[in-house]
């Protein structure tokens, strides 16, 4: 059942699975809508496609063309990437998650002396007049939202989505999600001190 808008709507699915490859399917999900409006009865059907891929690479290697890929990802407005090993998906999704400015320190010693000699009694260099300085600045650097490594280093049951709201785009963010047979009302955090994930 769908609630939209006061109504109470029968929702029926049909997930149809198109196999590809051994590593990837193409699961299509068509949704039937109908509700009772001053007794009219309308109908509507909408396709929401959703692929799966083992990776960005194997997506790649499938298609034919060397850009091809990229067509086919930039149409998928909500992304989810999974922990993966593949070092060119960690890369891609670290892209697509986006760059940041962050505001870096960096830090300086500097030593100096005038009359510099060697000792003869110590074989070390040393000066008559020396200095020593350190120095602190800050710079503005665009760097990844998230790391290309943070991608290999997600548990179980933790992604890094960037999700489509329908209107507007969302800024790419932690996902932590819960499999099917966990309670429903205990959160991801108490499931994880529980040791359940």
């Amino acid at each position: 059942m769908l609630a939209h808008f006061g109504f109470v709507v029968p929702l029926a699915v049909g997930v149809f699975r198109v196999p590809l490859a051994p590593a990837r399917q193409l699961i299509r999900c068509g949704l039937t809508l109908e509700k009772s409006n001053a007794g009219e009865m309308k109908f509507a059907t909408m396709l929401i496609p959703i692929v799966a891929t083992q990776s960005i690479s194997s997506l790649r290697s499938a298609l034919p063309g060397d850009e091809s890929w990229r067509t086919l990802l930039q149409c998928f407005r909500t992304k989810v990437f999974l922990a993966t090993s593949d070092e060119f998906t960690a890369r891609t999704a670290a892209e697509l998650c986006g760059r940041a400015d962050r505001l870096k320190a960096r830090y300086s010693l500097t030593e100096g002396g005038q009359d510099a000699h060697v000792s003869l009694l110590t074989g070390s260099a040393t000066a008559a007049r020396q200095s020593l300085s350190a120095s602190k600045t800050y710079m503005v650097e665009s760097d990844y939202v998230f790391q290309p490594r943070i991608f290999t280093e997600l548990q179980h049951a933790q992604s890094i989505a960037l999700p489509y709201d329908g209107l507007n785009p969302l800024p790419a963010q932690y996902c932590y999600l819960k499999p099917h047979y966990l309670d429903v009302q205990t959160s991801y955090f108490d499931h994880v001190a529980r040791g359940a994930l």
